[in-house]
């Protein structure tokens, strides 16, 4: 059921309740946690369990998407492409394990992301965004073609519990 994007090295898919363990483990720890808009620190399995049940059941072809990325069928990430307003453009968000950081995952899952707001969605434009105290994530949306949008902005972070200075950037397809 549902999207299913492969990579060289990843496959992104809709998540599983199997997925939630990991999904605790790897997204809960501060370091990746405090880089997303929307996920709590800490992170119990629990609430995992939740947004798995939740965005299975909510998702539809076209709609907001939310995957579980694994390599090697375990679950190290995940990835999304969503619309935080009707009206708004595509956006694209990812989030890698510590353990996997620095292979160059990141860029292969943004890719897939790219890829399907072009091909599956149809859209022209892609917007993302990144801390600016999380470099590393700046580098990956450049090596994707993003460019810099203008002056950056305050965003909140759930797990640093307010909010932080982020850069937005976007990718005209």
């Amino acid at each position: 059921m549902g999207p299913r994007i492969e990579t060289e090295r990843l496959v992104m898919r809709l998540p599983e309740l199997e997925d939630a363990e990991n999904i605790s483990t790897y997204l809960g720890d501060y370091d990746v946690a405090k880089n997303t808009a929307r996920v709590p620190h800490p992170y119990p399995t629990l609430a995992a369990e939740m947004w798995v049940i939740t965005t299975r059941a909510s998702w539809q072809p076209g709609s907001n998407l939310s995957l579980s990325v694994e390599m090697d069928r375990e679950v190290i990430g995940g990835g999304g492409v969503f619309k935080r307003t009707s009206d708004a453009d595509w956006e694209i968000g990812y989030w890698i394990g510590k353990p996997w950081w620095g292979r160059g995952l990141a860029t292969e899952l943004g890719q897939g992301l790219v890829d399907y707001a072009r091909d599956t969605l149809g859209t022209r434009r892609v917007i993302a965004g990144y801390y600016t105290d999380n470099p590393a994530s700046g580098r990956v949306l450049e090596k994707l073609g993003f460019c810099h949008e203008g002056k950056g902005v305050r965003a909140f972070s759930m797990a640093r519990m307010g909010p932080a200075d982020m850069h937005q950037l976007s990718l005209q397809l």
